[in-house]
């Protein structure tokens, strides 16, 4: 067995034209390693849609990317990495290493069928791995997230007051998920299913997105541009690698009962008997009519609710308002749940809480998927956030993407799918 060290580096891109940005985040990236690359990590804001367009990103990156090169990715909100936290570019992670086995998954049709897109990329994953000799598996999963239906005379609203357009927004999310693919990503059911498929793995998950509309998103899978599709990295090494999940949400004295569920477990249609959101209104003593669409982006995202699943309970937003129920991003459960809330110092102490779990793990490299709302919640002071991640890692490579959804899985520790979250893994060496 081949006796070299891990070489990992992270590079980036602020060009704007698709293309020059392409061959510069490859060239910056590949140029610190002293071997043909084992896999390339890709993420992208959505500006270069308008600025030449993804395949021409793609095609810049293949200008410069050895040809052969094992390539995933997708768009982003923003990303913090070893030079600084950016909401418009692109970041790439390549790593080198003679003791690891690469096999790419690609899913499609994610929103019309997710455990068929979430069985499709497994089977990839499983086939390409099976003779492996390494023992740590790891998968990376990224996932098409939200995109708002435009709906006849409404349009791209999250808040529909009218009882005739809800149930009519209602049956047009359903519909729309499967005839244009739009509506939520339905990402937690997808991971579920790979989870089963794949339960000797170590997971970490991300969902792909704008910049915050939830108008478009795209996933890259070698030299291809997708929507609505699964990809991932799967990973067999030889080397130590852990995951975690954490976040920064507090428990309120707001507590109430999930008693009436929709069918698909998506919409809350009663809290405490009562219809959803003029008892969520009454409990957080807001006035009838104060949830609008400014109130949706700036207020009620920092108010999730701890949603239970399968004796679980992690933080969700609440997605969009149809007249009196509540359309959440995930499944849940009925049930007692309560409102979280949040802090900028809270979140920052959840990262220190995240990084302390590899406390015996001396990185190599790292990768997290966080929420939006997080870099939206902490504006300038993510630059707080970087800090930590940067005293943990030094100058080991590391990038964390904000994403829509996000979350792990271990052997050990389960399946987590949250928002407002932190999910890490670091491949390293265990200290004694």
């Amino acid at each position: 067995m081949e006796d070299r060290k891990v070489e990992a580096a992270v590079g980036m891109t602020r060009k704007w034209d698709a293309r020059e940005a392409g061959r510069e985040v490859a060239r910056n990236t590949i140029r610190q390693l002293k071997s043909q690359p084992n896999f390339f990590l890709l993420f992208s804001t959505i500006h270069y849609k308008d600025h030449g367009g993804f395949e021409e990103f793609l095609n810049g990156v293949w200008d410069v990317l050895p040809k052969g090169t094992p390539l995933i990715g997708g768009t982003v909100v923003g990303f913090v990495n070893n030079y600084g936290c950016y909401t418009r570019g692109a970041s790439a992670l390549a790593v080198s290493y003679p003791n690891m086995d690469v096999v790419l998954g690609i899913g499609k049709n994610t929103k019309r069928s997710p455990k068929r897109a979430a069985k499709q990329s497994v089977g990839l994953i499983k086939e390409g791995l099976k003779e492996s000799r390494y023992r740590n598996k790891f998968l990376l999963n990224l996932i098409s997230g939200p995109e708002i239906p435009s709906m006849p005379g409404l349009g791209r609203k999250k808040i529909i007051k009218s009882g005739l357009f809800s149930k009519f927004a209602m049956q047009a999310f359903g519909i729309s998920q499967y005839l244009a693919q739009k509506g939520l990503g339905r990402e937690d059911e997808i991971f579920e299913e790979i989870v089963k498929e794949l339960p000797d793995y170590n997971m970490i998950l991300g969902t792909c997105m704008d910049d915050y509309k939830a108008l478009s998103n795209y996933q890259f899978f070698n030299d291809k541009v997708y929507t609505n599709s699964l990809v991932g990295l799967g990973i067999a090494i030889d080397i130590d690698l852990d995951v975690c999940t954490t976040h920064g949400m507090k428990d309120t004295d707001v507590k109430f009962e999930i008693t009436k569920l929709s069918k698909n477990k998506h919409i809350i249609h009663e809290i405490n008997n009562k219809p959803a959101v003029p008892e969520l209104l009454r409990l957080l003593d807001w006035p009838e009519g104060f949830l609008n669409e400014k109130t949706m982006a700036h207020i009620i995202l920092y108010y999730p609710i701890s949603v239970r699943r399968h004796d679980r309970e992690v933080p969700a937003v609440v997605t969009f308002i149809l007249k009196d129920s509540i359309l959440m991003p995930c499944i849940m459960d009925e049930g007692e749940v309560s409102i979280l809330t949040v802090s900028g110092k809270n979140l920052i102490h959840a990262m220190k809480n995240n990084l302390r779990s590899f406390d015996r793990i001396q990185p190599e490299f790292g990768l997290s998927s966080t929420c939006i709302t997080i870099c939206e919640t902490l504006g300038y002071k993510i630059n707080i956030l970087r800090e930590e991640i940067t005293d943990y890692f030094g100058e080991k490579p590391f990038i964390m993407f904000f994403s829509a959804g996000e979350g792990t899985y271990s052997p050990s520790k389960s399946i987590t799918y949250a928002n407002m979250s932190f999910n890490t893994t670091v491949f390293g060496s265990k200290t004694t």
